[in-house]
């Protein structure tokens, strides 16, 4: 795996004369210099030193012996020099290194062959002793006599012995040497002022260097600038130093650093790091460490694919698996079922062609806390993930899986155009808000259900309640009528004595009903105390084993207090009981009780009165039974009078929470859109809330079962009129619409939106709790995407384009814009090449990935070389199907096996790319022979630039 290596590129050895070590030293024998280099090494890997590059000026007498003291402590040594050239007023510096495994006689003959010391020209000074001489030739000389086994920096820049500084070189040999092809990279120095903010408006030369804002220095965009000690004493190695990304530190990795500085050299005055802790090693994002496929039917052989944290491109021949990978990763962590329609049914198709009995397995790493996981997936169990704490629960590791043929579906003009664009879109918008977990759909989905069927509840049952007291009038009747009835039976006499013996067997009826209700209200109090403050345990919970013994005197004191009140309440509560049992005694042996037994005793004896009369009894009872039902009616009407304002308010109240999270879900979404717009500077939206009418017709549609062939033109031109653009007029059409669906009565709706009467008793036919779920139905919110098809956002030259007006490619190359820039979370593009020009890959996929890395785990398998090589990868993985077996391509060497997965600097993995990607190196080499005369005419600007 590639990693960010702590380099230190230009050192003085303690060899050289102004070198300031240890006083307890000797150099002048072998077991002194061994000393000396190990403790300048234990040093170099005190600070965190991992990378060291000798600069001893006109030397490298002491290179064999810091090399092996590097070894010694983990330190990569790489040898070189420090010469001062010819070139300038008083020598401009120039540091030549080697790779580790060079013979450091290499560099010695270097320092003649391409330096030009010699007999004439001695390294140091005649008559003084360590004094380095300056080289017969020119920088630009010495460069011009290195060949690929070394690199070269320009140290210190800007001081009179940098080429930077116009106190040294003048006019042409600056040009000539900082445009030269064997001229790595250049120490600026510390710059962290020079760079952050805007440009002040009367720049320096120096500060417009740094910017690499000096049009006489076109070359200064691809120099990669570098961070140097410089130092001749112990205590300073390490003050300052560049982080270089690599697998292995060789000469061909850092070639290759400085070949792409953006994605791989970090100087330590850069903003992200300058002044923290933090290093370009820390990965604060979740990323998958590795898959593992066993028993798929596409390989006999387990398939073991291991990814790095950043970027992780997958290249391959045909049928070599790449397809395999994707769609392990899917099941692994993505959602088939959310696919559009072609590419679900491509996603099935392969599942049971070839993961029917494959077990796949993965290790994952959460963000932040870097904690790991293990994932694992079979068709009959789905996918699980084992916990920190052993157990296995499903899923929900977010990870985004897109291929580019599922872009082009859901960006393609379908027959409801920008209904279905939108939907796709925002279920894309809404994905990736599930896996930032900042809107969990699942959740999402279950709480608009629960608020939906709340409200519905609410709604149904105020409008049974309006119903019901609707009958009062005729309830009022009916007692009066009733009542007229009773008095009929009775003389002036007798309806006093009935009146009172039935206001006294109403009196004892209440008195029984407040006993019941009192009784049955201590007894829940009782049964409330029990479960809220039962105290089950003496001691303290497992769980506060860990707690500082505050901690745990505290809750005991807590749970002290819990116990108490409990006392205190079931004390309460008891005596209420028997306070509550002793005055109904005292109720049932008082005078009343025997008053009441009188009255009732009088009623019977009434009733025999009148049949004693020749009044019919049971047509009186039935009167009077009559009535005490009607009576009884009447007051639970009045209750419901009562009590219907507050069931309203419940209605409006539910409705509220459901409009809450529908808004929210808005508000969610058109956040994440603004987030793409600005990253993107070539994408804009504009979100409009429920008008995605498509959705609301085919939810009514089965709601209320209708055939293929019904009301075909009813439910969109209702939909048409119930979701007008303007909000007003749309939250007053869809009050009208929800009163209609609630009372069943729906004359109004059908005035104002014209609709059919057969439509019309269609609707009022349909049943009341289906009506109210009706009401229920909100329009899903609409998303309309635009592409700035040329300019730039900046230029004052734009053209902006729906996304149903580009051709395919364009909507494609849109779609996977918005992909790229959103979430962080781990993504997956599978071959987002497809469909897209050589510019598009350019500017859009790999300007991307390489932003991306620092945020996020990205995945590509492609066929494109331009995006490993471009998008520097910090690792390409090469597979291949060999015997029937998927794998990851090896090469072995006598007892070593080498996996072809890694950085650009591995020769293996380069050799994969130009022979799948490319054609092979002669075909490389024969299209950059074509585009020979553009890059002559290139070089000619350029040099016509410095001339000017």
């Amino acid at each position: 795996m590639s990693k960010w290596w702590k380099c230190d590129l230009q050192v003085a050895t303690p060899g050289e004369a102004r070198f300031r070590g240890e006083s307890t030293w000797n150099l002048e024998t072998p077991e002194g210099r061994r000393a000396a280099a190990d403790d300048y090494m234990q040093r170099a890997a005190a600070v965190g030193l991992e990378v060291l590059v000798l600069a001893d000026h006109n030397s490298v007498d002491w290179a064999d012996e810091m090399i092996e003291a590097g070894r010694r402590v983990g330190i990569t040594v790489f040898p070189g020099f420090e010469v001062t050239t010819a070139t300038g007023s008083d020598g401009a510096h120039l540091v030549v290194f080697a790779d580790p495994t060079t013979p450091v006689t290499s560099l010695g003959e270097l320092l003649i062959s391409a330096c030009g010391f010699g007999v004439d020209y001695p390294k140091f000074n005649p008559g003084q002793e360590g004094i380095p001489a300056s080289a017969p030739k020119t920088m630009p000389q010495i460069l011009d006599g290195l060949d690929n086994r070394f690199l070269a920096i320009a140290p210190h820049i800007f001081t009179d012995n940098g080429i930077g500084s116009k106190n040294t070189v003048q006019g042409d040999l600056r040009w000539k040497v900082l445009h030269h092809d064997r001229l790595g990279a250049v120490d600026v120095g510390n710059v962290d002022f020079e760079i952050a903010g805007d440009p002040p408006p009367k720049a320096s030369y120096r500060q417009r260097f740094i910017r690499r804002e000096l049009d006489s220095l076109p070359g200064l965009r691809r120099l990669p600038f570098i961070a140097t000690s410089d130092t001749y004493a112990l205590e300073n190695l390490g003050s300052r130093f560049t982080w270089i990304r690599m697998e292995t530190p060789t000469l061909e990795a850092i070639r290759q650093a400085f070949l792409d500085y953006e994605a791989r050299v970090i100087c330590d005055w850069d903003s992200r790091y300058a002044g923290t802790e933090k290093t370009p090693n820390d990965v604060s994002h979740a990323w998958v460490k590795q898959l593992t496929i066993t028993g798929a039917s596409s390989t006999k052989d387990p398939v073991n694919v291991s990814f790095d944290p950043r970027l992780t491109v997958i290249i391959g021949g045909r049928g070599a698996g790449k397809s395999t990978v994707v769609a392990g990763l899917r099941h692994l962590y993505g959602d088939i079922d959310a696919l559009p329609i072609q590419a679900r049914r491509e996603a099935e198709q392969l599942r049971s062609a070839v993961f029917s009995t494959a077990v796949l397995t993965s290790t994952h790493v959460l963000p932040f806390s870097a904690e790991e996981q293990t994932g694992s997936w079979t068709l009959a169990g789905g996918s699980m993930t084992v916990r920190g704490d052993g157990v296995s629960t499903p899923t929900e590791f977010p990870v985004r899986v897109i291929s580019q043929k599922e872009l082009f579906e859901r960006a393609a003009v379908s027959e409801d155009g920008a209904d279905s664009t939108s939907r796709n879109l925002l279920k894309l918008v809404d994905d990736a808000l599930s896996a930032s977990g900042h809107l969990a759909l699942a959740r999402f989905s279950q709480q608009l259900d629960e608020r939906r069927t709340s409200w519905v509840g609410a709604a149904r049952q105020a409008q049974t309640e309006r119903e019901a007291v609707q009958a009062r009038p005729g309830l009022f009747e009916a007692v009066q009528e009733l009542e007229r009835q009773v008095a009929a039976f009775d003389d002036d006499a007798n309806r006093v004595r009935r009146t009172a013996n039935d206001r006294a067997d109403r009196e004892a009826k209440w008195l029984d009903s407040h006993h019941s209700s009192l009784s049955n209200a201590l007894e829940e109090v009782g049964a409330e105390v029990e479960n809220q403050l039962a105290v089950t345990e003496s001691h303290l919970p497992a769980e506060t084993d860990q707690f500082s013994e505050d901690a745990r005197e505290h809750l005991r004191r807590l749970a002290a207090v819990k116990q108490s009140l409990k006392a205190e309440l079931d004390s309460s509560i008891a005596r209420a009981v028997r306070d509550v049992n002793e005055l109904i005694r005292q109720l049932q042996e008082s005078p009343w009780a025997e008053r009441i037994a009188d009255a009732r005793r009088d009623g019977i004896q009434y009733v025999a009165e009148l049949a004693q009369l020749g009044l019919d009894p049971s047509a009186y009872e039935a009167v009077r039974a009559s009535l005490a039902a009607k009576q009884s009616e009447l007051a639970e009407v009045d209750r419901r009078i009562q009590a219907l304002p507050e069931l309203e308010e419940g209605v409006t109240k539910r409705w509220a929470e459901l409009a809450s999270l529908l808004e929210s879900r808005f508000s969610d979404r058109s956040s994440l859109l603004n987030t793409v717009s600005k990253r993107s500077s070539v994408l804009r939206f504009q979100m409009r809330r429920r008008a995605d009418l498509g959705s609301w017709v085919d939810a009514v549609r089965a709601l209320l079962n209708l055939r293929a062939d019904g009301f075909i033109d009813d439910v969109p031109a209702l939909a048409e009129w119930l979701w007008v653009e303007e909000p007003a007029a749309q939250n007053v059409r869809f009050a009208l619409w929800q009163s209609a669906c609630i009372s069943g009565d729906f004359s109004a709706v059908a005035a104002e939106a014209n609709l059919r009467a057969t439509w019309v008793q269609r609707l009022a036919n349909v049943d009341p709790l289906v009506r109210v779920r009706l009401a229920a139905e909100v329009a899903d919110d609409s998303v309309k995407m635009e592409f700035l098809r040329y300019g730039h956002s900046t230029s004052g030259v734009e053209r902006w384009e729906p996304l149903l007006a580009g051709s395919p490619g364009q909507r494609s190359a849109a779609m996977l814009s918005f992909v790229l820039h959103q979430g962080n979370e781990p993504l997956v593009l599978d071959q987002p090449e497809d469909d897209l020009d050589t510019e598009w890959i350019s500017e859009l996929v790999v300007r991307q990935l390489r932003a991306s890395r620092w945020v996020r785990q990205v995945i590509v398998v492609t066929h494109n070389a331009n995006i490993p090589v471009n998008a520097d990868a910090e690792r390409v993985v090469v597979l291949e199907n060999a015997a029937d077996s998927i794998r990851v391509r090896t090469t072995v060497h006598g007892n070593d096996v080498a996996e072809h997965a890694g950085a650009l600097e591995n020769v293996l993995v380069r050799a994969d790319i130009q022979r799948i990607m490319e054609g092979g190196v002669e075909a490389f080499v024969r299209r950059e022979r074509r585009y020979n005369n553009e890059v002559n005419s290139y070089r000619l600007a350029l040099q016509e630039v410095s001339e000017k």
